[in-house]
């Protein structure tokens, strides 16, 4: 007696599983679902140099070994290499800051020279008084003082006239003076530069020549201001003096009215004696305070 086979889904009949499909894949058990970022194998971040890990989930390949065995380096080379260094940063540090590593901490040298607002009181110029008058006219004289964190400045202006001049001159003189107490800067490094600097300013109208002073100050400098290469034509001379962290200059202009005005400037040498006498008066005053 034949027994028919049971169709599936039957009630009361078990459900037989199929044969096995041969080309069925199994689940990957590492798949992730869409949209969601893979991890890092074994919960590691990316290889150096920003290397991913590599195909199929496996982790990037490891570097490739070292050539050979690495020898011990010797205690002697460490000693070298950390004097080297020692070396390098004590350069660095006297490059860098100019004072073997002191840098801003380093305390301003002010040579004793007091801070004045009004420099016009300690600049009589008792030296230009032997040639010109100082105009005593409230316009013709400026001063003023400034105080601040990287220096203390004052200033003063002041003009002068010409004993011979007459109602119908246009000679304009006059004197200039700046103190300046530099408190967070040497200006021992770029005072020279600044000085010779001019010369680079010059043009066929005007030449400015640079020489150094010696018997004031640190170091000092005249700074002569001619029209064209005639030397004998002065349009002004400047004298700037460095004491350690102070500085101060003074400038004389000289400016002729025409051809009718017969005011003619004095010499290179007076102008230079004079401005000497008056600079160190004015420097003497400022010991004092």
């Amino acid at each position: 007696m034949s027994i028919p086979n049971p169709q599936p889904g039957q009630p009361g009949q078990p459900h037989q599983p199929g044969p096995p499909n041969p080309y069925q894949q199994t689940p990957n058990p590492y798949q992730q679902p869409p949209g969601a970022a893979a991890p890092q194998p074994y919960g590691q971040p990316p290889g150096p140099y920003g290397q991913q890990p590599g195909p199929y989930g496996q982790p990037p390949a490891p570097p490739a070994p070292p050539a050979g065995p690495r020898k011990p380096t010797p205690g002697w080379v460490w000693g070298i290499g950390g004097a080297v260094l020692a070396s390098a940063l004590w350069a660095g540090g006297l490059f860098a800051t100019g004072n073997l590593g002191s840098g801003d901490d380093a305390e301003a040298d002010l040579a004793g020279y007091q801070y004045k607002e009004n420099l016009c009181d300690v600049s009589p110029l008792d030296g230009f008084k032997k040639k010109y008058e100082v105009d005593t006219d409230s316009t013709s004289t400026t001063h003023y003082g400034s105080r601040q964190k990287g220096f203390d400045l004052s200033y003063c202006s002041r003009k002068l006239k010409d004993p011979e001049e007459n109602a119908d001159s246009y000679t304009s003189i006059y004197v200039y003076s700046t103190a300046r107490w530099h408190k967070a800067t040497d200006p021992a490094g770029e005072f020279a530069s600044e000085q010779k600097a001019y010369e680079d300013q010059s043009q066929k109208t005007y030449t400015y020549k640079t020489k150094a002073v010696s018997g004031i100050g640190d170091e000092a400098y005249l700074v002569t201001d001619t029209s064209g290469t005639d030397e004998k034509s002065l349009n002004g001379m400047t004298l700037a003096v460095r004491e350690g962290w102070f500085t101060v200059e003074m400038r004389w202009s000289f400016y002729g009215g025409g051809p009718d005005d017969k005011i003619e400037p004095p010499t290179a040498a007076e102008v230079e004696e004079m401005l000497k006498t008056d600079v160190r008066a004015e420097m003497a005053g400022l010991k004092k305070g």
